[in-house]
């Protein structure tokens, strides 16, 4: 079982949208240690971050943050280990485009 340390996604994606930010692709598994969110903008934003089961569409049951407030040109890291299965997606939103995320974590083959 072979084991790939990695950065999982990176995107600053437009305001109000759902992205995608990763999907346990093929015959993988993942776990998630670390997601940061900076905040590039001279004012406060809020975030949320969804993790989906197998694909589902996103419910009010997959929300790990919802409206958290990061301030003016703070980050934050949130250490979690999140573990995922195949066809499981990371999805983020911000307030602000100018809202940059990162996963940090390690692929396995299974």
């Amino acid at each position: 079982m072979a084991m790939t340390y990695k950065i999982l996604g990176q995107k600053s994606p437009a305001a109000a949208t759902d992205y995608n930010l990763y999907t346990v692709s093929g015959s993988k598994q993942a776990i998630i240690n670390c997601i940061t969110v900076a905040n590039r903008d001279a004012n406060s934003a809020k975030y949320q971050i969804s993790i989906r089961p197998d694909g589902a569409t996103k419910t009010s049951d997959h929300y790990i943050a919802y409206d958290v407030q990061v301030d003016a040109n703070l980050s934050v890291a949130l250490n979690l280990g999140i573990t995922l299965d195949t066809n499981d997606v990371l999805t983020v939103q911000s307030s602000s485009g100018l809202v940059t995320f990162n996963a940090y974590g390690v692929e396995i083959d299974v």
